[in-house]
């Protein structure tokens, strides 16, 4: 099938659902990209500050599955994928600590988290890729859909995928579509993301390279130089409990940031005075509570209206569920 004999899909969200499911359909449709962010990825994020480097978003990954084992396999080749194996401890709630083992392999995207978008994107020229350019509105008809960013119209397309949060997908979501059940019942939970970069006179010399807490307000921590292909100076990232970070999602991004700190430090004992970078990023939706479906069908679809969703929070909450839920809904759309 030609190019112009395809039907056009629009993807609305870069995150690793929609990379998979553009990968999965790309012989069957002529696809477009729309992202609100600069850059690609989603939630596998990382910032970039002058001499510092910060995974934000998701800190790693397991590839458990067969199909993301097999897919993750030319980017490993290339070098994009890494096996991380950090020096790991468990904090207790009175600042003891043990080391622990892992049985699980973590695997990190290199040089960055992001890299993977990158890297997709670089091996396929055809895609239409719009970046910073938020979807407003979605308009038109099933068959013959439009995208509304500004003063820009996109389309028309026959099906539209929403690649992103559920609350998101719901301010978009034409009223007639068939799954706006399953979406008003998701939950999901924030995350904040403290990033220090300190300089080598003021780098802590912790024993760990990441750690897990027990603790009401810090759930990990990561020295981000630790992991493989990072360059840049020391760089340490704390993320929260997603319980606390829902309680506090409203709160001023600048009392979060003291509360984290007096927390990892009253547990640690290790200096939070960076002055190479001190930023808090806020995720409003970074794990799931409640899934909108379910592993043996990880999307949403309306197939006469031609509108469907994907991501992690479709079943679970980490990046190989994301890739299993794009992945499905391309075999889906490809039938």
């Amino acid at each position: 099938m030609g190019k112009l004999n395809k039907p056009r899909l629009a993807i609305i969200g870069t995150g690793l659902s929609a990379l998979a499911c553009a990968d999965g359909v790309a012989q069957a449709y002529e696809i477009s990209l729309f992202d609100k962010s600069r850059g690609l990825s989603g939630r596998l994020s990382t910032r970039r500050a002058q001499a510092h480097a910060f995974d934000h978003g998701a800190q790693y990954f397991c590839a458990d599955s067969a199909a993301f084992s097999n897919w993750l396999k030319p980017f490993e080749a290339a070098g994009h994928v890494r096996s991380w194996s950090p020096r790991h401890v468990q904090f207790a709630a009175d600042g003891t600590y043990h080391r622990s083992r892992d049985a699980a392999q973590k695997l990190v995207f290199a040089p960055g988290m992001s890299a993977i978008g990158k890297a997709l994107v670089a091996d396929r020229p055809q895609w239409q890729v719009h970046l910073d350019c938020g979807v407003d509105a979605v308009a038109g008809e099933a068959g013959a859909w439009v995208l509304e960013a500004g003063t820009q119209g996109f389309g028309p397309f026959a099906h539209i995928v929403f690649a992103m949060p559920p609350q998101q997908v719901q301010a978009l979501l034409p009223a007639n579509a068939g799954f706006a059940d399953a979406l008003a019942n998701t939950e999901m939970q924030g995350c904040h993301s403290l990033m220090l970069g300190y300089s080598t006179e003021e780098a802590p010399a912790l024993d760990w390279d990441c750690a897990h807490f027990d603790d009401e307000v810090l759930g990990f921590a990561a020295v981000n130089s630790t992991k493989p292909g990072r360059r840049g100076a020391y760089a340490l990232v704390l993320q929260t409990q997603h319980e606390w970070s829902q309680r506090h999602i409203e709160e001023p991004i600048e009392a979060v940031s003291t509360t984290m700190k007096r927390r990892f430090h009253d547990l640690t004992g290790c200096s939070t005075e960076a002055s190479g970078y001190d930023r808090v990023h806020r995720w409003r939706y970074a794990s799931t509570r409640v899934a909108a479906a379910t592993l043996a069908q990880p999307y949403l679809l309306d197939a006469k209206q031609g509108l469907s969703a994907s991501g992690d929070w479709c079943c679970g909450s980490n990046v190989e569920h994301a890739f299993l839920s794009g992945t499905a809904l391309a075999a889906q759309l490809c039938t």
